[in-house]
């Protein structure tokens, strides 16, 4: 945790509070067991590539991108406090201890472990969307409430290539999860656990749509019609030029992230049951 925190400060992807917070809670989960730590961290890491990763397009569509890209401890905690609630939870009751998912066998424990595993897929299914549906070939977005398009960038705003996204960065959480706990779990089960791939998958889908919504309709878009780009007035000074898309300002980017992802998590709990 801490060789992470300090390569994403290096790296200028956490700011320095960023990088404390990402120690804090990558060290946490980490020490609960090796499941909940490592599913943190591959969040964290598959994200700030996908970030970084055609930077100058974003930054054609997105005023604010290259700060944005900066992680500082509102974005660490958005995306990490409630799955490291259900990490303390866990190790409260089982202590570090590493249990299959089986609700007959333990409904505690499994709904933990499924919504833990949900909080991710829908952090990672949304930041994977976020940052590979602005570099499709689409010259816009659909938003989610009105489905007109709307420039890329847009809280809100759908894509083909960013929907997929939310797919696959479920699924690869749901991946490590399973994978993990393979090699971890000592206590053996008749229930198969290779279904945690597919769940992740839907949490990744489910989160990113519940993330639309929410951006869509509480945050607020702005567009500077002079230059074509998604701008933040809060940031900037505000200009003639720009307009107001959609939204109202409500909830912030990181409250958005983090109730999208609690309200997933919760859901990947009680769908577990019927799974597992």
């Amino acid at each position: 945790a801490g060789f992470i925190a300090f390569r994403g400060l290096k790296k200028n992807r956490l700011t320095k509070s960023g990088a404390l917070a990402a120690l804090v809670v990558g060290g946490t989960t980490l020490a609960v067991t090796w499941r909940f730590g490592l599913c943190l961290l591959l969040f964290y890491y598959s994200s700030s590539l996908l970030t970084k990763f055609g930077k100058k397009k974003k930054a054609k569509i997105e005023a604010d991108h290259d700060q944005d890209a900066r992680r500082g401890f509102e974005q660490v905690l958005s995306c990490s406090a409630t799955a490291v609630m259900y990490s303390l939870v866990w190790f409260t009751i089982f202590s570090q201890n590493d249990l299959p998912v089986d609700y007959e066998a333990n409904s505690i424990a499994s709904f933990l472990l499924c919504s833990y595993m949900g909080f991710f897929a829908c952090c990672n299914g949304d930041t994977w969307a976020s940052e590979l549906g602005t570099l499709s070939d689409s010259p816009s977005a659909t938003m989610i409430t009105t489905m007109k398009d709307v420039p890329k960038g847009t809280n809100g705003g759908l894509s083909v290539v960013g929907t997929l996204a939310s797919v696959a960065g479920g699924a690869f959480i749901g991946l490590v999860f399973y994978i993990v706990g393979l090699a971890c779990v000592q206590i053996s089960t008749d229930t198969l656990q290779w279904p945690l791939v597919p769940l992740g998958a839907l949490m990744g889908f489910t989160g990113s749509m519940i993330d639309s919504l929410l951006g869509a309709t509480l945050q607020e878009s702005w567009v500077d019609d002079k230059t074509g780009m998604i701008v933040k007035p809060s940031k900037v000074q505000m200009k003639p030029s720009f307009r107001k898309i959609a939204g109202s300002n409500i909830l912030s980017n990181e409250q958005v992230n983090l109730v999208s992802a609690t309200v997933t998590s919760v859901v990947a709990g009680l769908l577990g049951a019927f799974i597992f």
